[in-house]
């Protein structure tokens, strides 16, 4: 048994470190020689056989055990391993889904913005807003300098390479959340509105502004610090604006009402220069969406 590598039973151990007798070894005899071999002193040659026959039954049964035991354990393993693909192709795929849904609202938020904006301007023109939207365009364009000043690389795997510090994106956000904010604040009846209607219009204008800032560092455009700091300018900008027209410009204006087209011409020429950065803007869009078009085909 030590032989062939099959330990054996308590039994079979026993028989083996005892001598061999016809008392110990007559349970392990065939009925048929257990007669005959009650008066020898020395075990028959029938009973040689009956280790080797235990055995052979004993090493079956182990292997046949051991398949069912790998076969099982197989089964089960390759159960597992199928339900976690499974598991996992299903989170991969909810979180592709939702990344799309999100660069889409990443992308159409400063379409959307400004075309707010210019709405907003031709339905309600008066020096208030004129005001706001030069201010907005001064502040991109101070972000626009201090990002070349700053020279702050983007982090790894962004899909654009110029400098990120400050985010363009929560500058102008910022910016404009802000100053709505504040108008309200100011001016709580505004349009005719009871004074929570107003206030709950500023609160949700700024948690928007802070949320689609956030999409930044969620979609990898930019780090913290860049966000906050396009955040932090574009929020004091406004303040420091806002409280400037209200506390000089329109008493100013009151006064000398022929400063209002000097205005209007700041005004057109800001557009102006908007307007460059939107045909920027479209030239991106359509880029990408070849180059994603064309990534899909492949």
């Amino acid at each position: 048994l030590l032989r062939v590598g099959v330990h054996p039973t308590p039994q079979e151990h026993h028989y083996r470190n005892t001598p061999a007798s016809s008392s110990s070894l007559s349970c392990l005899r065939p009925a048929s020689s257990s007669s005959s071999s009650s008066s020898s002193s020395t075990p028959s040659s029938s009973s040689s056989v009956v280790f080797p026959e235990r055995r052979n039954r004993f090493i079956q049964k182990r292997r046949r055990g051991h398949r069912r035991a790998v076969s099982s354990s197989s089964s089960s393993f390759g159960g597992s391993v199928v339900a976690a693909a499974s598991e996992s192709r299903e989170r991969r795929d909810e979180m592709m889904s939702s990344n799309v849904f999100l660069e889409c609202l990443n992308e159409s938020t400063k379409f959307v913005v400004s075309a707010t904006a210019m709405l907003f301007l031709l339905f309600h023109p008066t020096v208030e807003t004129c005001w706001c939207l030069l201010g907005s365009i001064v502040n991109s364009v101070n972000g626009k300098l201090l990002k070349r000043v700053l020279n702050h690389s983007r982090p790894n795997g962004a899909k654009k390479v110029d400098p990120g510090m400050p985010s363009s994106h929560a500058t102008s956000l910022s910016y404009l959340s802000w100053y709505a904010a504040l108008a309200f604040a100011f001016e709580p009846n505004a349009f005719g509105l009871a004074t929570h209607v107003t206030r709950a219009f500023a609160i949700s204008v700024v948690s928007l502004g802070a949320f689609l800032a956030y999409l930044r560092v969620k979609l990898g455009f930019h780090t913290w610090p860049q966000v906050l700091v396009g955040y932090g300018l574009g929020s004091s900008t406004a303040s420091l604006w806002i409280v400037f027209g209200k506390s000089y410009l329109l008493r100013h204006l009151a006064r000398r009402p022929e400063d209002l087209k000097n205005l209007h011409a700041c005004l057109v020429v800001a557009i102006g220069l908007f307007a460059l950065s939107a045909i920027t803007w479209v030239k991106e869009l359509v880029a990408s969406y070849a180059s994603k078009r064309k990534t899909s085909t492949e």
